[in-house]
C-alpha cells in the first residue's frame, strides 16, 4: 500500500492543483467516510464555512438571548452525536451576498430547528429564515420545522402579541408590508406547532437533551423515509401490526411479518418503523440480516450495528465474539425502551443467539421481525413472537399500484383496460413486480406493451427474479454494468463516490443511465443520496453474474463473496474476466492470511475495483494494476481506512 500510494502522490498532487479537490482521504475512521465531503471546521460560524448540503440541523436564534445558556449546549449536544448541525454567528456582518447561502443551508437541512425568544422577532435575519423554514416544509414534507418557545409566551409567537408586538411596530415602518405579512404568517405557523417550552424554573441542558434526543429520531426515520405518495394499499397493513405491537402494553412484544420476497414486508416495516418510532427512547433498524449472517462474522457485525444504533456512536472498539456482543447488548441496549427491526432473517439466525433472552429488555420494548419463512418466526424467542402473514394484493389494489407506475394516475386509459388486466394476473399480486413492469412500459406504445405481454408470459410460472429480469434485459450495454456494479458493491455507497468510477472508465450519460435505472424502479436514491436496491433485485443482479460461470467463480466479472475472494488470492487465480473484487478478510485472525504479494493480482490485469477490507500488502505493486479506479483497504488491527480514486 505504501509503495501504491508514493506512486500516485505526483498524480493527486497534479490533480489538486488542477481542480483543487482532495481525493486521497486516509483517516482513522468508520467505513461511512466520504473522500469527496468538505472536512467540518471546528468554528462552523464562519462565512466560509457556510454548508454545501452537508448539515442535517439548521439552528435559528437570537445570539444574545440563548447563545450562552441554551444554544451553544444544544449545538454540542449534536455535534457528539455526529448530527452535521449549522449554527449561524450572528457577530458576522451579515450582507445581502451571504443571504443566498443561508437559504441553501436552510434548505439543504433535514431539520429546521427555531429557538423563539423574546428579541427573536426584533431580528430581520431571524424572521426570514423562519420564513425559509415554512416554505421548505410547504415545498418537501420532509423538512422538518422544531420550535423551542425560550422564555416566550407560544401564544405571543402566533399573533405577534407582548415582547412581539414592538418588535413589529418596528418592521411597519422599516419595511414593505408583504415583507412584513410573511413574518407574520410565518411566526403564525410555526407558533402553533407542538414544541418546547423553557420557563424560568426549567433546566435548559434538560430541555436541551430531549430536543437533541428527538432530533436524532426524526433524523433515523429519515433515513427509512418512504414516499407514501407511491404506496398503495399499505394503511390497512399498519393499522393490523400496528395493533398487534399492542404499544399501551407493557412486557416485551415480537411481531413477525412473513410472506414470498417481494411482497412488502420490508416497506411495511418501515412505514410502521417511521409513524412509532418517536414513543421509545432508542430505536435501530438492522436491515438485510440473512445477507450479513452469510458472511464469517455476520451475527459479530450483527451485532455491533445494533449497539451503535441504540448507543448513538460510531466507533465502540472490537467484539470478540458472538457471547461478548450479547453481554454488551444486555449492559448497554436492554436499559432503554427500545424498537427494533430485525429484516429479512432466515433459518440461520437465532434470536437468543444474537440479541439474548427476550425478557432482559426493558418493558414496552417492541421487535418486529420479517422472514420468507414462517417456521423460522415461529421459533423465536420461545414461541412468544405473533405472526402476520404479508399475502398478495388484491386485483384491485394492484392495478392501483400498476397504473401509478406505468401511467401515472390510478386508472389505465383507453384502450389499455385489457393489457392491464393482463399483467395484473400475471403478477400474482407482488408489489415489486406490478412497480418495476408498470415502470419498464411507461410511455411506452400498445405495440411494445403486447409485445412484453408475450414475454411475461414465458416467465410467469418461474421465480421473481426470472419475472423481473425483463426489466435487466431491456438496458444498454453500459446501464446494465451500473447496475450489475450497484448490485454487487454499491448498495449503500454515496452516489457521487461512484460515479468517478464509471467516469473514468469512459461511459456517457451517466446522470441519465442512473435515472433510467431509478425510472425503472430497479434502484432507489436515499434521503442521505445512497444507492438502495430490493434485495430481490440485488439477488436477481448477482445471479445474472454469478450465470457468467457457475463452476469457476474467478472467471466471472464480480467477486463479492469474501471466501470465493480467498479462495482467488490464496490460490493467484484470476482470468481477464474479473473486473472487481471484495475481499473482506476481517474475520480471519492474524496468522490465517499471508500477506498479499505481486504475484497474487498477476492474473487479473483488467481489475478496476479492488476492496480489500483486513488484508495485508507486502512488496512493490508498480505498474500491476494499469486499470485500477478504485481501491479501498482497511487494516485488521489499525482500522485505517484508504479510499482512492484514480483519476
Amino acid at each position: 500500500v505504501t509503495v501504491i500510494v508514493l506512486l500516485l502522490q505526483p498524480i493527486v498532487l497534479l490533480y489538486k492543483l488542477l481542480f483543487g479537490r482532495n481525493i486521497f482521504n486516509a483517516a482513522q475512521q468508520s467505513d461511512a467516510i466520504n473522500p469527496f465531503a468538505s472536512v467540518p471546521l471546528e468554528n462552523p460560524r464562519s462565512a466560509s464555512s457556510l454548508p454545501t448540503g452537508e448539515h442535517e440541523v439548521f439552528l435559528s436564534f437570537r445570539g444574545p438571548d440563548t447563545r450562552q445558556v441554551f444554544t451553544n449546549t444544544l449545538f454540542i449536544l449534536l455535534r457528539r452525536l455526529s448530527i452535521r448541525t449549522f449554527m449561524d454567528d450572528e457577530k458576522l456582518e451579515k450582507g445581502d451576498e451571504i443571504w443566498p447561502s443561508l437559504a441553501t443551508a436552510i434548505r439543504q437541512s433535514k431539520i429546521h430547528v427555531a429557538i423563539l425568544s423574546e428579541n427573536y422577532a426584533y431580528s430581520k435575519w431571524c424572521l426570514r429564515e423562519l420564513v425559509k423554514f415554512v416554505e421548505c416544509r410547504k415545498q418537501d414534507k420532509r423538512h422538518i420545522i422544531l420550535p423551542i418557545f425560550y422564555m416566550v409566551d407560544p401564544g405571543d409567537v402566533r399573533h405577534q402579541t407582548g415582547p412581539y408586538q414592538s418588535a413589529f411596530q418596528q418592521h411597519e415602518k422599516k419595511f414593505d408590508s408583504k415583507t412584513v405579512q410573511d413574518w407574520r404568517d410565518a411566526l403564525n405557523e410555526v407558533g402553533t406547532i407542538k414544541g418546547w417550552t423553557v420557563g424560568s424554573k426549567d433546566k435548559p441542558g434538560e430541555i436541551a437533551d430531549r430536543v437533541c434526543n428527538e432530533i436524532w429520531l426524526h433524523i433515523r426515520q429519515n433515513d427509512k423515509f418512504l414516499d407514501r405518495d407511491r404506496l398503495v394499499g399499505i394503511d390497512d397493513h399498519i393499522r393490523a401490526v400496528t395493533d398487534e405491537l399492542s404499544l399501551d402494553s407493557e412486557g416485551v412484544t415480537m411481531v413477525g411479518l412473513h410472506g414470498l420476497g417481494g411482497i412488502g414486508k420490508t416497506t411495511i416495516a418501515r412505514a410502521v418503523y417511521n409513524q412509532i418510532s418517536t414513543s421509545f427512547d432508542r430505536c435501530s433498524f438492522l436491515e438485510n440480516i440473512r445477507e450479513m449472517q452469510e458472511q464469517k462474522n455476520g451475527t459479530i457485525d450483527l451485532q455491533h450495528k445494533l449497539i451503535s444504533n441504540i448507543m448513538r456512536k460510531d466507533s465502540l472498539g472490537s467484539i470478540d465474539n458472538d457471547v461478548e456482543g450479547k453481554n454488551l447488548i444486555k449492559d448497554r441496549v436492554s436499559m432503554f425502551k427500545v424498537l427494533i427491526i430485525l429484516d429479512d432473517v432466515d433459518e440461520k439466525f437465532k434470536f437468543e443467539d444474537v440479541l439474548g433472552n427476550p425478557g432482559q429488555f426493558a418493558s414496552g420494548t417492541r421487535f418486529i421481525i420479517t422472514s420468507r419463512n414462517e417456521k423460522v418466526l415461529r421459533t423465536v424467542g420461545e414461541n412468544q413472537c405473533k405472526l402476520y402473514e404479508v399475502g398478495q394484493m388484491s386485483p384491485r389494489i394492484s392495478l392501483e399500484l400498476f397504473c401509478k407506475h406505468a401511467f401515472k394516475k390510478t386508472r389505465p386509459p383507453p384502450g389499455y383496460e385489457t393489457l392491464s388486466q393482463d399483467i395484473i394476473s400475471i403478477a400474482g399480486g407482488l408489489p415489486l413486480f406490478l412497480e418495476v413492469v408498470g415502470s419498464l412500459l411507461y410511455g411506452e406504445e400498445k405495440p411494445i406493451w403486447e409485445e412484453k405481454l408475450v414475454q411475461l408470459r414465458k416467465v410467469s410460472l418461474k421465480g421473481v427474479a426470472e419475472r423481473l429480469k425483463i426489466s435487466y434485459d431491456v438496458l444498454e450495454a453500459e446501464t446494465q454494468q451500473i447496475f450489475l456494479d450497484i448490485a454487487c458493491f454499491c448498495i449503500g455507497m454515496e452516489k457521487e463516490i461512484a460515479i468517478y468510477m464509471w467516469s473514468d472508465l469512459k461511459y456517457l450519460s451517466l446522470l441519465s443511465r442512473i435515472n433510467s435505472l431509478i425510472q425503472r424502479s430497479m434502484i432507489k436514491i436515499g434521503y442521505d443520496n445512497k444507492f438502495q436496491m430490493h434485495d430481490q433485485m440485488r439477488d436477481m443482479g448477482r445471479e445474472i453474474v454469478r450465470e457468467e460461470n457457475i463452476e469457476q467463480p474467478w472467471k466471472r466479472s464480480r467477486i463479492w463473496d469474501p471466501e470465493e475472494a480467498l479462495d482467488l488470492l490464496q490460490n493467484k487465480r484470476g482470468s481477464k474476466q474479473v473486473k472487481a473484487l471484495c475481499a473482506n478478510f476481517t474475520w480471519i485472525p492474524d496468522l490465517g492470511l499471508k500477506p498479499l504479494k505481486r504475484q497474487h493480482f498477476l492474473k487479473l490485469p483488467e481489475l478496476r475495483y479492488l476492496e480489500a477490507l483486513g488484508a495485508r500488502f507486502n512488496g512493490d505493486f508498480g505498474n500491476i494494476f494499469p486499470n485500477l479506479r478504485w481501491l479501498r483497504s482497511k487494516a485488521h488491527r489499525g482500522m485505517i481506512i484508504i479510499r482512492l480514486i484514480f483519476i
